[in-house]
């Protein structure tokens, strides 16, 4: 990225949810760019859906046809204008067929592993501590390298795939902080997950469950829920949010 977007200032605080508790808590933004994107053009904006970045607000009709982009532009932008008709985490829990038990009151919902999975890092991917790993706990590896799981069904994506495996510091101590807090973290997680492995779901969930405040902590980007997005225009009567999207349809 250039030199002027990673000298941009911090955007400030923005407020998250604990993916188990769905307690809302307050995330500091560091600098560097993080929080910075640039906004959709309104052009064509029928044509587009569904909306946000990762395509999460709104129903994607897979048909190349007029009709169908319109379909999908209609629920996408009712969603996005009124953030109630979005998609919660209960109804996305219950279309995947995991236990309703784990849904949690957020504004949104949050990206779940469907079924048992593993976390595997190959040798060459492998930071330094790592290696260190491997010669403490060298019953933690195998062939291709470190394994984690399995990893119960209903699991956070994100609390996984923001995990920061290095530290993006260039101060050494910095890096030898981070790589032990990993190197502790990612024993923890082998170890109460493997005494789990053939245990019901349940057992797995409840294993896991101790590890969630541990992820969060060292996460690069805990906001886990992923079709909360921007709320403007949310503020408009309803009858100003109708004539709005009749607008957009002639841009």
């Amino acid at each position: 990225t250039s030199t002027t977007y990673k000298e941009l200032s911090a955007v400030g605080k923005f407020t998250v949810h604990h993916p188990k508790t769905g307690e809302p808590w307050e995330y500091e933004m560091p600098g560097g760019g993080r929080g910075y994107t640039r906004p959709a053009s309104l052009i064509s904006l029928w044509s587009t859906a569904p909306f946000l970045l990762n395509n999460s607000v709104g129903t994607f009709y897979g048909e190349a046809s007029v009709q169908a982009r319109m379909a999908s532009f209609n629920d996408s932008i009712q969603q996005m204008l009124w953030p109630d008709k979005r998609t919660k985490d209960i109804d996305e829990i219950r279309k995947l067929g995991l236990p309703e038990s784990i849904a949690v009151n957020v504004p949104g919902y949050i990206q779940r592993t469907t079924n048992d999975s593993y976390l595997r890092i190959s040798w060459g991917y492998l930071p330094w501590w790592g290696y260190l790993l491997a010669v403490v706990k060298p019953w933690l590896f195998g062939m291709e390298g470190l394994e984690i799981g399995p990893i119960p069904e209903g699991t956070p994506v994100g609390m996984l795939a923001n995990l920061p495996l290095v530290s993006e510091s260039r101060r050494l101590k910095d890096k030898l902080a981070h790589g032990f807090k990993m190197f502790r973290l990612l024993n923890a997680i082998k170890v109460d997950l493997k005494a789990v492995k053939n245990t019901p779901p349940e057992k797995k969930r409840d294993a896991f469950s101790n590890l969630v405040d541990p992820l969060v902590k060292l996460s690069k980007c805990p906001d886990y829920v992923v079709n909360r997005g921007h709320y403007f225009g949310t503020n408009l009567s309803d009858d100003e949010k109708w004539a709005f999207i009749e607008f957009l349809k002639t841009f």
